[in-house]
């Protein structure tokens, strides 16, 4: 069977379908690479580092809402409080909070730590306060994460 690259499409529409069908077929990994590819996508619409990666991010994590809701899911008090105080205000505050960044769980299950809000603040981290920084990496580190891989 030949199976399609999410990487090659630059349609979320048609990765929605193909994402459709790979749930269907019990293709979890190809569903996973395709909700990773629409997330790219929104994130190239942002020249700056840290807005990019915030919005591939946030993106991918309204996927997996969606895909376990069962309907479309936007992270709206994400999304409004962003548009009052961008992303790094944003990441900021998440990494001061107790819990952890939406789609964590599933990164981290899929090998994709890099891509976590906490991942982001490391990458970036002139971007970002010391106490930031350490609070994103306490964050990691306590999950069993390594610094190497969220580096990648």
């Amino acid at each position: 069977m030949n199976i399609p690259d999410p990487k090659s499409f630059t349609d979320p529409e048609k990765l929605r379908k193909l994402m459709a069908n790979a749930v269907r077929l019990g293709y979890d990994d190809l569903a996973f690479g395709c909700q990773l590819r629409i997330a790219e996508l929104a994130g190239n619409a942002h020249k700056d580092a840290v807005e990019r990666a915030f919005w591939t991010s946030l993106t991918a994590a309204e996927e997996f809402r969606t895909a376990d809701n069962g309907r479309s899911t936007r992270l709206l008090k994400v999304r409004a409080k962003h548009k009052r105080v961008g992303a790094q205000k944003v990441l900021s505050d998440l990494m001061m909070e107790e819990g952890l960044s939406d789609g964590f769980d599933k990164f981290i299950a899929h090998g994709r730590s890099d891509l976590t809000g906490e991942a982001i603040v490391l990458q970036h981290e002139d971007e970002f306060s010391v106490d930031v920084v350490n609070a994103a990496r306490k964050k990691l580190l306590d999950k069993g994460v390594t610094i190497a891989d969220v580096m990648a």
